[in-house]
């Protein structure tokens, strides 16, 4: 089924292309002859910018109006774009639905290239590498210029990620405010926080499937917000584990006693299967003898932002750790 996908994609980029060829070249009217002024036919239309990437070289246009990015929403949305497209997959990112209203869908996992032409864009920015292979990069840059991040940036340095969106987007100002309000804001957090909870600990574990995930740091989806920005005190169980080059761990039931944590975050996975796992390991009395269950202070979080390195879910993040540790 992808294959005869792609087939139809390429020939319907194929028939774009003569359509494109059909309608330049010579038949555009003299601009005095169709009665434009001459300050008019005397513009100068800025020239494209020269960008390399993982891929090679591409041209950018000087202000490109109708930006696709894959998995890039949230960098974009925080720019003050809208995106030509919606690529939150089959991850859905609940909370940028506001912002990003009725667009059309393209799942990174399974590329529908004709949707994606029809959305007309004259940019698109791939997050990883993985969505150019197997001969897709060709197909994403006949419908327009292509950049592609190198592996690991989107995942861990979203403010790097929206300083070269900035740039490829003429929005290098809407960046550098945005990281800026963003800075100011964990300062302020952490200061409530070193003062409500001291050198108190705090760790995040993530339900999906049958699967129990210990995130840790210094990076991370959670990590980073948590010990990176905002300061908290990682538990040990969290730098025995979870700390490093891999910064998350699968633990198992009998782990749990382990989690000597004075805070503990919980997201889950939005399965039937996961929603099983968690009421499974909320009823066991190996969790119900943790000091963060005894004391009131396990917090649950959503899946769709927690889960999500994007500057707005970051800036979520930073509200939800406020709300469930400054009283």
């Amino acid at each position: 089924m992808y294959k005869s996908k792609t087939s139809g994609a390429i020939l319907l980029l194929m028939c774009y292309a003569l359509l494109l060829s059909a309608c330049g070249g010579g038949n555009v009217p003299n601009a005095q002859s169709s009665g434009t002024s001459s300050a008019h036919a005397n513009e100068v239309v800025a020239a494209p910018k020269p960008f390399e990437h993982s891929m090679g070289k591409i041209e950018v246009p000087a202000n490109p109006q109708r930006i696709a990015g894959l998995y890039l929403d949230d960098h974009l949305l925080a720019l003050g774009i809208q995106p030509a497209i919606e690529t939150a997959g089959s991850n859905k990112h609940d909370y940028l639905k506001p912002l990003l209203g009725d667009l059309v869908q393209v799942d990174p996992a399974a590329i529908n290239f004709e949707a994606l032409l029809a959305a007309k864009p004259d940019l698109i920015i791939l997050s990883h590498p993985y969505y150019a292979g197997d001969g897709k990069y060709d197909l994403f840059s006949r419908i327009a210029p292509t950049y592609v991040f190198d592996d690991g940036k989107w995942l861990n340095d979203w403010r790097g990620t929206l300083r070269i969106l900035g740039e490829l987007t003429a929005k290098s100002e809407e960046a550098e405010q945005f990281i800026k309000s963003y800075d100011e804001k964990v300062a302020d957090a952490k200061q409530k926080l070193h003062a409500a909870i001291g050198e108190q600990t705090a760790a995040l574990i993530r339900v999906e499937n049958k699967r129990i995930i210990l995130y840790g740091g210094p990076g991370s989806y959670s990590g980073e917000v948590l010990y990176s920005d905002l300061g908290i005190t990682p538990p040990e169980i969290v730098k025995k584990l979870a700390w490093g080059e891999k910064s998350y761990a699968e633990i198992s039931m009998e782990t749990i006693p382990d989690l000597q944590v004075d805070h503990l975050f919980i997201t889950t996975y939005p399965n039937d299967e996961s929603k099983k796992k968690t009421e499974e390991i909320l009823a066991s009395e190996l969790w119900k003898k943790l000091p963060a269950v005894k004391n009131g202070n396990v917090h649950n979080v959503s899946m769709d932002y927690w889960m999500t390195p994007g500057p707005l879910a970051f800036d979520k993040k930073v509200d939800d750790v406020l709300l469930a540790l400054v009283k």
